[in-house]
């Protein structure tokens, strides 16, 4: 997945369940500040942190091969 992919899903998954920037980073364990920078694709995450956050906002990314 790009990063701007990555990036546009989270900031919808997040509107969509409607928490701030704030209360994600609090119930998923990181800083207002780097929800900030995933949303806006200016830094990579790793897998494990987009599972803490996936998690914390109760999605499922599924990513299929071709």
């Amino acid at each position: 997945m790009h990063i701007n992919e990555f990036a546009e899903i989270l900031l919808k998954s997040r509107k969509q369940k409607g928490f701030s920037q704030s209360e994600l980073a609090k119930k998923a364990g990181f800083t207002k500040r780097a929800i900030q920078y995933w949303e806006k694709g200016e830094k990579s995450i790793s897998l494990e942190n987009a599972d803490k956050l996936f998690k914390a906002l109760d999605v499922q990314i599924t990513i299929g091969t071709q």
